[in-house]
C-alpha cells in the first residue's frame, strides 16, 4: 500500500509570537483525508469521522462489515461520525446521552496521532466504548485521544453497531450466513476497524504490530471476547479490560435464535418464508427496531466469531495469547444504581438467596461494612463484586495460568459525578455531593484518557496526578506489553497466590487485593455451579 503523509506548517506571522499547527494529508486504501491540529495539543493531529466500513443500511443491515466506500480528492477528516442508533435519554443519569446525532450509516473511527512524520510506528490504541452493547459513542469529549497520543501514541476510538442492529440472532440470518452465524455484527464492526488499521495506521505514524484493544464495561467485555476470537488473530498484540464481564458469558446462538425469533415477533414478523421474513425485518426502521420490547443487548457464542465460552476458551488455552492488563472499580455499582430505592434486609436476603442459594448467608457474612451502612449499600457491593471485580481477577488468573503476562488494578480513588456524554452540562444535582458514589463505574474513563481538563467538574490535584500516571501506564503498556516505565510507581505482574494488585488512587501502590477473601469465595461459587 502506497502511504504518504504531508506535514504542512501554517504561519499567522500577523500575531504576537506567531503560532505553529501541523496539518496532515494521509493517502489510505480508500482515499486521502486531511486531518488537522488537536485544539488543547498543537503537536497532536486529529482525523475525525473515517469511515472503516460501508454503511450498514438496506441489503447490508445484520451482514458482517463490508468494505469501506473509496472516494477521490482529499477529503477533510474534521467532522465526528454520528452515533450508532439507539435511545436517547436527558434525565438524571451518569449515563445520559441528550440529543446525539444517530444513524444506521455510523461506522466510523477518529484518530488522534503524536507522530511528527509515517516513520515512527507508535504504539497504537484501539477504543471500544461501554454503553451496555445498546448505546455510548466513540466521538464523546471524554474519549478525546489528544492527550494519551501526545504521550507516544496513536489512539483510534471507533463505533460499532449496538443493541438490536448490533446483536440481533436470528434463525433465518443463521441460515443465509456462510457461517451459520448470526448475532455478533458490533463484534465484527470492532474487528473491520482492527483490520483498517492493519491496513493504514502506518501512514498516521503507528505501527501496525503493536495493536492495543482497550475498552469499558461492554467495551471492557467485548475486547475480552475478542481475545478469545480467532478472527482477531494477527490484528492484536495487547488487551486492557476495564470493568468487563466476559469470563462467565454463556448466551449459545440457539438461545440467541429463540430470543430473536419472538423479538421478531414483537415487530410484527412472522412465518415460515425466510427471505421475506429477512427483506421485512431489513425494511423496518431503526426508531422502530430500537422501541420495540425483546431487542438483544449483547454477544452470542456462535462458534465462529465467539468459539465457546470464554471460560473454556481460556482455560483450554485457545486465547490469543498476548498480555493483558485488567481491573475495576471498587464501587461500581453505586453509579450504577445511584437512583435505586432504599430496600429492607428482608429485600437484600431475598436477592442473596435468588443469587447463591445455601450460601446466601455466607456471602452476607463478607460484607459487614456495607451492611453497616445499609441493606441497599449491601447488595451494591455484591453485584459489583461479583459481576466486574470477579471476572478482572478470573482473567487474569486464566491467562496468567498459560504464561501470559498480567497486570491487575483496583481503582478505589472517588472520582467527581458527572454525566459522562453530556459535558456541556455535565452536573448531576441531588446526589449528596460530588464524590458520593466513590469510585464508581465509569468514574475511571476521564483519568485513562487524561481528559480532566475537558469533561466534569471539581478535580483537584491528586485526581490530576492520578490521571497522569494512569494515563502513563496505559501507553506503557501499549508500547510494551508493560505499564511499568520511569517515574511510576512500581506495579507486579500478577501472582494468583499472592493476589497482589496496584491499587489506583491518591496513593499509587501494589497490595494483596483489598476484596481478596470476597472474591476468592464468590469465584468458588461460581465453579461449583452456584452462581452466574
Amino acid at each position: 500500500m502506497k502511504v504518504r503523509m504531508i506535514a504542512i506548517l501554517l504561519v499567522a506571522a500577523a500575531c504576537a509570537g506567531a503560532a505553529f499547527a501541523d496539518v496532515s494529508e494521509v493517502e489510505t486504501e480508500s482515499g486521502v483525508l486531511r486531518g488537522f491540529a488537536s485544539a488543547h495539543q498543537p503537536e497532536v493531529t486529529v482525523f475525525e469521522g473515517i469511515a472503516f466500513a460501508a454503511p450498514p443500511v438496506g441489503e447490508l443491515r445484520w451482514r458482517p462489515p463490508a468494505e469501506p466506500i473509496p472516494f477521490a480528492g482529499v477529503k477533510d477528516a474534521d467532522r465526528i461520525g454520528p452515533a450508532c442508533w439507539q435511545a436517547r435519554n436527558s434525565d438524571a443519569s451518569l449515563y445520559a446521552r441528550g440529543n446525539l446525532h444517530r444513524s444506521e450509516d455510523c461506522l466510523y473511527l477518529n484518530l488522534y496521532t503524536g507522530a511528527a512524520d509515517a516513520g515512527e510506528r507508535l504504539p497504537v490504541m484501539v477504543w471500544y466504548h461501554g454503553g451496555g452493547n445498546t448505546t455510548g459513542h466513540a466521538g464523546a469529549r471524554i474519549f478525546d485521544g489528544a492527550n494519551l497520543a501526545a504521550r507516544g501514541a496513536v489512539v483510534i476510538t471507533a463505533n460499532y453497531r449496538l443493541g438490536p442492529l448490533g446483536f440481533f440472532s436470528h434463525s433465518a440470518l443463521s441460515g443465509e450466513s456462510a457461517e451459520n452465524s448470526s448475532g455478533n455484527y458490533g463484534l465484527l464492526d470492532q474487528l473491520a476497524a482492527l483490520e483498517w488499521v492493519r491496513d493504514n495506521v502506518a501512514g498516521f505514524g503507528g505501527d501496525p504490530e503493536r495493536v492495543t484493544i482497550f475498552g469499558q464495561s461492554a467495551g471492557g467485555t467485548d475486547v475480552c471476547l475478542l481475545q478469545t476470537s480467532p478472527l482477531a488473530e494477527g490484528l492484536v498484540d495487547r488487551v486492557i479490560g476495564q470493568s468487563p464481564v466476559c469470563i462467565k458469558l454463556d448466551r449459545d446462538l440457539e438461545q440467541g435464535h429463540a430470543a430473536g425469533n419472538v423479538y421478531a415477533e414483537n415487530l410484527g414478523v412472522t412465518g415460515s418464508d425466510d427471505a421475506e421474513a429477512l427483506a421485512r425485518l431489513r425494511a423496518i426502521p431503526a426508531e422502530q427496531l430500537i422501541a420495540t420490547p425483546g431487542a438483544a443487548t449483547g454477544p452470542v457464542i456462535d462458534g465462529w466469531v465467539v468459539p465457546d465460552r470464554p471460560y473454556d476458551v481460556f482455560s483450554s488455552g485457545g486465547h490469543n495469547r498476548i498480555p493483558v492488563m485488567v481491573g475495576g472499580m471498587s464501587d461500581e455499582y453505586y453509579g450504577l444504581q445511584h437512583t435505586a430505592a432504599p430496600i429492607s434486609e428482608a429485600e437484600l436476603d431475598s436477592y442473596l438467596e435468588g443469587a447463591f442459594g445455601g450460601e446466601a448467608g455466607a456471602i452476607k457474612s463478607l460484607y459487614p461494612a456495607a451492611l453497616d451502612l445499609s441493606p441497599l449499600d449491601a447488595r451494591k457491593e455484591v453485584m459489583g463484586d461479583n459481576a466486574f471485580l470477579l471476572d478482572t481477577r478470573m482473567w487474569a488468573r486464566l491467562a496468567g495460568s498459560h504464561g501470559d503476562p498480567a497486570y491487575v488494578y483496583y481503582f478505589s480513588r472517588p472520582a467527581p459525578v458527572f454525566r459522562l456524554y453530556v459535558h456541556e452540562d455535565p452536573d448531576l444535582t441531588g446526589n449528596g455531593g460530588v464524590r458520593t458514589f466513590g469510585a464508581y463505574h465509569s468514574g475511571d474513563l476521564a483519568y485513562v484518557f487524561d481528559n480532566l481538563d475537558l469533561v466534569g467538574l471539581d478535580w483537584d490535584d491528586a485526581d490530576r496526578a492520578l490521571a497522569g500516571t494512569i494515563a502513563g501506564y496505559w501507553v506503557n503498556f501499549a508500547a510494551t506489553g508493560n505499564p511499568n516505565g520511569l517515574g511510576l510507581p512500581e506495579w507486579p505482574t500478577y501472582d494468583p497466590e499472592a493476589d497482589v494488585v496496584q491499587i489506583l488512587d491518591s496513593e499509587v501502590r501494589a497490595a494483596v487485593h483489598p476484596k481478596a477473601e470476597q472474591l476468592e469465595f464468590l469465584e468458588e461459587l461460581y465453579l461449583r455451579g452456584i452462581s452466574r
